[in-house]
């Protein structure tokens, strides 16, 4: 199952055949106000939807995929995690962490699946993520319980001001360094917890101008998502609808060699196999 916003309205949203079907939710209006709401509403509405249910119901209706607005507006908190697959570790000359390296992505860089950014230094970076949608939250969330918190999972883009980022040292401005305006795009759409098989083995790939930049499997996370919420949530409470960018893999600009960064005119998308693609425009 799929939540979208569209129009300005949540929707349901199943895939058919490459073509999107959407049923508005009532009761709702924006995908914030569920994911508060989030265990009545799996109680109350998820139980009772499928992919069938709503391509046949008779207020679905087919829906431009372009059409796509941020699912998630206002999260308390985007929590965010670095050098979390070995080869970007390595790429970036950084030691294998002990535990998870959280940062913290401001709200107000958030961005929806058609993204347009100003570059803000001439040392601008890609990063594709998968982003982890709370649901239910908490604090102190063992690993074992982490997926209940959970509500589902989206895309997202971590684009990184590499000057900014290490303008007086390595890393000392890390925060801020990816938090210009629309800095965090996510979405297209947030696919549940209960709909998405196997999520591990979903490819994370970037490209720029259509060039395969990053490409790898959500498998080689050092630090899995139940690790994250886990220890994520041993020192801050997770609320509902808060977003946890996961890390990227290999294949950033930074390191290359030689680096190559962002330009005027390049397009930037970024796509996790049945989670959808969002895309960054650079002006």
């Amino acid at each position: 199952m799929k939540l979208a916003m569209y129009e300005n309205q949540p929707m349901l949203v199943a895939l058919q055949n490459d073509q999107f079907w959407g049923v508005p939710i009532t009761g709702y209006n924006s995908i914030d106000s569920i994911l508060n709401d989030w265990q009545n509403f799996v109680s109350n509405v998820l139980i009772d939807v499928n992919d069938e249910r709503i391509i046949s119901n008779d207020h679905s209706k087919i829906l431009d995929a372009n059409k796509f607005e941020q699912p998630v507006q206002f999260p308390k908190q985007i929590p965010a995690i670095g050098f979390n697959y070995l080869d970007h570790m390595k790429e970036m000359a950084t030691a294998k962490p002990k535990r998870p390296n959280v940062f913290n992505k401001f709200v107000s860089s958030l961005a929806g699946p058609k993204n347009a950014i100003h570059l803000s230094s001439e040392t601008v970076d890609w990063e594709s993520e998968l982003v982890v949608v709370i649901g239910r939250g908490g604090r102190n969330i063992s690993r074992e319980d982490a997926e209940d918190a959970i509500a589902g999972y989206t895309v997202g883009q971590d684009i990184s001001d590499r000057r900014l980022q290490t303008i007086d040292g390595a890393n000392t401005q890390f925060d801020l360094g990816k938090s210009f305006k629309n800095y965090s795009p996510i979405g297209p759409y947030i696919t549940t917890i209960a709909d998405t098989d196997d999520i591990v083995s979903k490819q994370v790939v970037t490209k720029v101008n259509g060039d395969v930049m990053q490409q790898a499997s959500i498998s080689q996370m050092i630090f899995d998502i139940q690790t994250l919420v886990s220890y994520i949530s041993s020192v801050i409470e997770l609320y509902p609808g808060d977003l946890i960018f996961t890390g990227t893999p290999s294949g950033t600009g930074v390191g290359r060699d030689p680096q190559i960064f962002l330009k005027s005119g390049d397009v930037l998308t970024s796509e996790i196999e049945g989670l959808g693609t969002i895309t960054t425009h650079v002006n």
